[in-house]
């Protein structure tokens, strides 16, 4: 489930615990892309998925490198049924996860069939090329390849992100620009991508020299796939 950013609809955060596995779940959030990581503010960040609905709820947070490369470090995952990746700034988790142990392991629940959300941040670090800052020049980083064949965009159209998404679709034409807006989720599963919230999804595939572009804009209950564009 990949989240734009914003306050999400209840509809979303409902659906998420319930694929999670609700009093029967065992959430892992991953809280690094934010600088609120105290002891008290990730005990409240707990509680807030109790309330949800999470029987147990545990946190995956490091600054340090060395430590994410471990597999003790991750091994919280092991008897996850969900994983949840918050907001802030994507390139914190790239510069401590990406490549290690920990982006591995993520991948492989993922793969083993796994539940993984994520917004903001959370949601742009799940594609390999990763929109890092700048607008409308995107400055692209790796993120974690868990979704295949896209770039992932957030706070698109609140933030007005339509021409730095265009142009790094133009870099990486061989992967479609995902685009979610705040407040709206896109729920991904064997290649299929459906549309949840209140605002809008933009998609942005190359094309050829008739054509260089499409761009389609779906919005609650829509679908669409993630392949990669035909080259």
């Amino acid at each position: 489930m990949i989240c734009g950013g914003g306050r999400l609809p209840v509809s979303v955060t409902s659906e998420f615990v319930q694929r999670a596995g609700g009093e029967s779940g065992h959430l892992v959030v991953i809280p690094t892309a934010s600088t609120r990581t105290s002891s008290t503010e990730l005990k409240s960040l707990q509680s807030l998925w109790r309330d949800r609905g999470l029987g147990r709820v545990s946190i995956l947070h490091t600054t340090e490198r060395n430590a994410a490369d471990t597999s003790a470090f991750s091994a919280v995952l092991d008897d996850a049924t969900a994983v949840w990746i918050g907001g802030g700034q994507q390139s914190r988790l790239a510069s401590v996860y990406q490549g290690t142990a920990t982006e591995r392991r993520l991948r492989e629940f993922v793969h083993a069939g796994g539940v993984l959300g994520g917004t903001s941040a959370g949601a742009a670090i799940m594609s390999r090329v990763m929109i890092a800052s700048g607008n409308p020049k995107p400055q692209i980083s790796e993120g974690f390849d868990l979704l295949p064949d896209a770039i992932i965009d957030q706070h698109f159209l609140r933030r007005n992100r339509f021409n730095r998404l265009l142009a790094a679709v133009r870099q990486h034409p061989n992967r479609m620009g995902v685009g979610i807006d705040e407040g709206t989720a896109v729920v991904f599963q064997a290649g299929q991508c459906r549309v949840m919230g209140e605002s809008f999804v933009v998609v942005i595939r190359a094309g050829d020299s008739l054509q260089p572009f499409s761009v389609s804009t779906l919005r609650q209950g829509d679908s669409f796939e993630v392949t990669a564009p035909p080259r």
